[in-house]
């Protein structure tokens, strides 16, 4: 039987330790068209889910039956993800999950169980990925970027690991592009409402995000803007910090109202939020520059 609590999305321990803890999207143990269509309330899922599956059926079509397709989520938590693939996938592919908190690692195996899949997860130092060369045909990772000391050297495991021709499917965590204008306006007045301001280490422009992949020897399919008009969609970010504040009466007031209209209509008011994140992505998502990115690269 599967445990519905969770620990909480990017949530501080006590030990100063940052947890990301969810459930897997696909609670059946078939993946249904209705769950696919669960999708549209997870823009970031929505985009790299997608193009994930495009890519193993791709595989399937001219791989024999012995060659093996693995899928590895760097920095898989508590392996919600690495659930969600192998309920997508089956037997017919390897997955397997790889973060640098030990307490992650522990309650992803039993989440594993819980959900009666198989998959493999490892804990690792965070500086080399307990892998052989070209041994994954897709690599997926979100959130963790902004939490890397030396964004470089990963990129490079990334892409050592990785075969050639394979699938880099990432969401980054970047610095404040020119159309977060909320952010940007508390930020330049000495209050900056990243909520994970803590722990993010290494955030980028979409410009300089662009050349680092390259630079890894990645070619860059799509990188679509999706962090935006935040201050309204996601209020929650910016409640705690914002209404701290003496000063910016106008933006404590609207993002008040905002907050509580979004609490007291929950969980509709997250999803038509989350609906309306991924429309905007679908639309302007190329131009865009906010605070997070889907990068979709391929190794040469």
């Amino acid at each position: 039987m599967q445990n519905n609590s969770t620990l909480g999305w990017g949530k501080m321990q006590e030990s100063n330790i940052e947890i990301w803890d969810t459930n897997p999207v696909f609670r059946n143990d078939f993946v249904s068209t209705k769950d696919w269509l669960k999708l549209f309330f997870y823009p970031k899922k929505y985009f790299l889910y997608r193009k994930i599956k495009k890519h193993v059926a791709k595989q399937f079509t001219y791989k024999s039956k012995n060659e093996r397709i693995r899928i590895l989520d760097v920095g898989c938590g508590t392996g919600s993800s690495v659930i969600d693939f192998k309920k997508m996938f089956g037997r017919k592919v390897e997955v397997y999950g790889l973060d640098v908190i030990k307490l992650q690692i522990d309650i992803a195996r039993e989440k594993i169980k819980q959900n009666g899949v198989w998959a493999e997860v490892v804990w690792y130092d965070g500086e080399i990925f307990p892998f052989e060369s070209n041994y994954f045909d897709v690599i997926y990772t979100s959130d963790v970027l902004g939490h890397i000391k030396n964004v470089r050297s990963w990129l490079k495991e990334i892409n050592r690991v990785l075969k050639p021709g394979g699938l880099l499917a990432m969401f980054s965590e970047s610095k404040l592009g020119k159309h977060a204008w909320i952010r940007n306006y508390l930020f330049k007045h000495g209050l900056n409402t990243d909520p994970h301001a803590e722990v993010h280490i290494s955030l980028y422009s979409k410009k300089r995000l662009r050349e680092m992949i390259t630079e890894a020897d990645f070619d860059i399919e799509s990188i679509k803007g999706l962090s935006w008009a935040s201050f309204l969609l996601y209020p929650d970010e910016f409640y705690d910090k914002l209404q701290n504040q003496k000063k910016f009466l106008f933006l404590k007031f609207l993002n008040k109202i905002f907050y509580k209209i979004k609490k007291k209509f929950h969980p509709f008011s997250t999803a038509g939020c989350e609906l309306f994140s991924l429309i905007v992505a679908l639309v302007f998502g190329k131009r865009i520059e906010a605070q997070g990115y889907i990068i979709i690269a391929h190794k040469k």
